[in-house]
């Protein structure tokens, strides 16, 4: 059996790399169990050396030092819809409905799902108009996190997955 330090600095190492970093792409990589993972992450976070952030069924891990400001945007970054949404928004400024439908190659209803949840979390604005356009809430600050943001190959698939239901 394996020193349970090591566990936990390789589980520390991994959310320092990534931060948002979610638990299947933890147990991926490590090959750890379900409860084995989670007893590790449990006490790296009573120790204050990670935050977790919960949601139904979902679990991202952050460094104690990163910004919980940036929580919510590293989040929606790991979903690719929604990545490949604000990076349109971040190389054009605005864009339309219909613009950023063609250009994402997604349907109008997983275009509209995931913009108006990008929308609710502060993350891209609605510009009102004969034309409605969309931009990026806080250009700057998008552009500096997706810098520092890794997309891992569980979050596409995961994504593609919620895509294919996005009608019901």
């Amino acid at each position: 059996m394996r020193n349970p330090y090591k566990k936990r600095k390789t589980i520390l190492k991994m959310v320092e790399n990534d931060p948002g970093v979610g638990f299947l792409d933890i147990q991926k990589e490590t090959g750890y169990g379900n409860g084995v993972l989670s007893h590790h992450l449990k006490m790296l976070e009573s120790k204050n050396l990670i935050r977790i952030l919960r949601a139904e069924r979902k679990m991202w891990a952050f460094p104690i030092n990163s910004d919980p400001s940036e929580d919510v945007l590293r989040i929606y970054l790991r979903k690719e819809t929604c990545q490949k949404i604000l990076l349109l928004l971040m190389r054009q400024n605005t864009a339309t409905f219909s613009h950023i439908c063609n250009e994402i190659k997604k349907s109008p209803s997983t275009t509209s799902i995931t913009l108006k949840t990008l929308v609710e979390n502060g993350l891209v604005k609605k510009i009102p108009g004969f034309v409605v356009r969309y931009c990026l809430e806080d250009h700057d600050r998008t552009v500096d996190i997706i810098s520092k943001t890794k997309i891992s190959k569980t979050d596409v698939l995961k994504d593609r997955f919620a895509d294919t239901f996005s009608y019901l």
